[in-house]
């Protein structure tokens, strides 16, 4: 006999949803505003680094409009054909986000590259005015991300991005210094490279979780042979067996296992407490238990007699 139990709240909520969207709408409009400014301070001034990382603050631009994006979508009803909704589109987003991060890090790399052998002329007095400006918004929209980064996967992608444009205002500021005080234009572009390898530094782990996600790995945190340990605990469970945990989207943890239990045991008992177990112990309130006596052709090795 088999009895499949699902918990009710299987998603979630909505307000939660609009909390997360909330921050990130006045980041994107902060972010938006600085970028336009700081192309222009680029073309201007001539500073590849400042052009550097306006093109940077372009990808945040795209990343946060894509996150938004996904917010919505995921918040659309499932169907008979998308069974889990569109969920796992956030994390679709996060992986772009990422490869974008690192396409744009190539050009300013390719770019930095050709202007060390003639660097152009620069204006370093406007550069400096622009960057600090940069480095304020990006200390004002990084504290609007800061809370919510560890909650969704495409908050913490696009918090890694104003955290990558921080520190490359810095390194513009910089450059614009040390051009004023010691006359070489090489520093413009020797900073801009070293913004390409902030950029790739900060992405690899975005893309990374991301892919992790898509390959249903384990969800991280989440201590499997602890949970294996609860619910072999619970009363009448012999053995637990086909254990799987992955991640649907930030925050969306589902599981599914075998229970061996002992003959004649309540069925429905034995689901109700191994659920509890893992909403109360584990945070999971997607799970799918099947459950099978001992005795059963299902279980595996004939071995599920258990202990004793």
């Amino acid at each position: 006999m088999t009895v499949d139990v699902h918990s009710r709240n299987s998603g979630r909520p909505s307000h939660a949803l609009t909390e997360q969207k909330r921050p990130l709408r006045i980041a994107l409009a902060i972010t938006s505003a600085l970028m336009l400014v700081e192309l222009a301070g680029g073309f201007l001034s001539g500073s590849l680094a400042l052009l550097a990382d306006a093109g940077h603050m372009l990808t945040d631009v795209a990343a946060m409009g894509l996150s938004l994006f996904a917010f919505w979508l995921s918040s659309r009803p499932r169907t008979s054909g998308h069974t889990f909704g569109w969920h796992r589109f956030e994390i679709f987003a996060a992986f772009v986000n990422g490869l974008a991060l690192w396409a744009i890090a190539a050009v300013i790399g390719y770019e930095a590259f050709r202007r060390l052998s003639a660097p152009p002329e620069i204006k370093s007095g406007l550069m400096m005015a622009i960057a600090g400006l940069g480095l304020a918004a990006n200390i004002a929209v990084g504290a609007i991300l800061y809370r919510g980064r560890e909650r969704n996967l495409n908050i913490r992608g696009a918090f890694l991005h104003v955290l990558a444009d921080g520190f490359g205002s810095i390194g513009v500021l910089a450059a614009a210094l040390l051009i004023k005080t010691t006359g070489s234009l090489l520093w413009d572009p020797i900073v801009s490279v070293g913004v390409c390898f902030l950029i790739l530094w900060s992405s690899g782990r975005l893309i990374k979780e991301a892919f992790h996600v898509f390959m249903e790995g384990a969800p991280a945190g989440l201590d499997i042979p602890g949970v294996n340990r609860a619910l072999v605990e619970v009363p009448n469970v012999l053995d637990v067996h086909d254990l799987h945990a992955w991640t649907i989207t930030s925050g969306f943890v589902s599981l599914s296992a075998h229970l061996t239990v002992r003959k004649g045991t309540d069925l429905r008992a034995v689901l109700r407490d191994a659920s509890k177990v893992l909403t109360s112990r584990f945070g999971i309130r997607h799970s799918t238990l099947q459950t099978e006596e001992a005795d059963e052709p299902s279980c595996p090795t004939g071995t599920c007699e258990g202990p004793g």
